[in-house]
């Protein structure tokens, strides 16, 4: 029976702070979330892990007993102490009257070593589930007949059969960034079967979309794997992505440039105008509040464009502006 630190797993110290325990799930929920991972068939269950442990570090009383009856349990049965009243004889004794059993099987047959170890040879659920049973998550059972067992295990190499005859699909597809400003889809095809998928809009360069069940299986019939499906996006030349804010080089002529004036920029949702003061130099920004790209599947929310300014200079001069020029100069 595998025993899990929870204060390992969130990468907290014993003395953590509450305030410290939820920023540390947070950073590793974010990190372990399924969404953010799809190509990895581990981090669905570190990601509950991660919740487990928040579920009993962030309530006071379930910390208490944890730190009192984790890895140091056969201490604290052997000095005979308890968490607020908690007293495992009493616990067990309890689980043993529900089941049917008498004193005297109980006497014969309980072992703590059934609730944190598990005895040599045998089959049990994981520490966790004893902490379910005492933190009202329900279900654990410190007394299961053989029967029972044999089921889990039946359950278990059924599951493991049906993950190893899915198989995964990788998949790529190129859009271009006002499809990922706007959102689009694709249709693709996977063995005989075609299908549209949706790309929200604001997804970044290289993120990938998992679509579960929707991959293939190694057996007739058998469960299929997930599609992974790798975005890329064509970046037109005068832009720039930093996050959600998108940096454009906006060509002025030097005249509106030096003497000030009006100028439209063409953004991804349409057309903007903006105004330019006399003088000014090139590589100036110009700020677009919300014109930039809307947020992963929150397009209510959106960056901001940034438009940088940059002159261009008459290469072609008629002899009566190279004259105007050169008296300007001399000026």
């Amino acid at each position: 029976m595998e025993y899990k630190n929870y204060y390992d797993i969130l990468g907290v110290s014993k003395d953590a702070t509450q305030d410290k325990i939820k920023k540390a799930y947070r950073k590793k929920a974010a990190k372990y979330h399924p969404d953010r991972n799809p190509d990895d068939d581990t981090a669905e269950d570190k990601f509950k892990e991660v919740g487990e442990a928040y579920e009993v570090l962030s309530d006071p009383e379930k910390r208490e007993l944890y730190n009192k009856v984790g890895k140091d349990w056969k201490k604290y049965q052997r000095a005979g102490g308890n968490s607020q009243g908690f007293d495992w004889s009493d616990y067990a004794r309890q689980q043993g009257q529900q089941q049917g059993y008498g004193r005297q099987q109980y006497q014969q047959n309980f072992d703590l070593n059934d609730i944190f170890g598990g005895r040599s040879g045998q089959s049990s659920g994981g520490f966790s589930s004893f902490f379910e049973t005492i933190f009202g998550g329900g279900g654990g059972q410190p007394f299961r007949q053989a029967q029972q067992q044999q089921q889990t295990r039946q359950r278990g190499s059924s599951h493991r059969r049906q993950q190893q005859s899915k198989q995964n699909i990788k998949a790529k597809v190129t859009i271009s960034l006002k499809e990922a400003h706007d959102g689009t889809s694709r249709t693709l095809r996977v063995g005989d079967e075609k299908m549209k998928v949706r790309i929200p809009a604001g997804i970044s360069n290289g993120q990938k979309l998992k679509l579960k069940g929707k991959g293939a299986s190694r057996t007739q019939g058998g469960r299929r794997g997930n599609l992974i499906l790798t975005v890329h996006i064509n970046m037109p030349k005068d832009y720039e992505r930093k996050g959600n804010n998108l940096y454009l080089d906006h060509p002025v002529d030097l005249y509106t440039a030096v003497l000030g004036g009006e100028s439209i920029v063409n953004t991804l949702g349409g057309k903007v105008k903006i105004n330019i003061p006399a003088g000014t130099s090139s590589g100036k920004l110009f700020r677009l509040s919300g014109m930039g790209m809307p947020e992963f599947k929150n397009s209510s929310q959106k960056g901001d464009l940034f438009a940088r300014l940059q002159i261009q200079v008459p290469n072609q001069l008629s002899n009566k502006e190279r004259e105007l020029f050169e008296r300007l100069s001399k000026a």
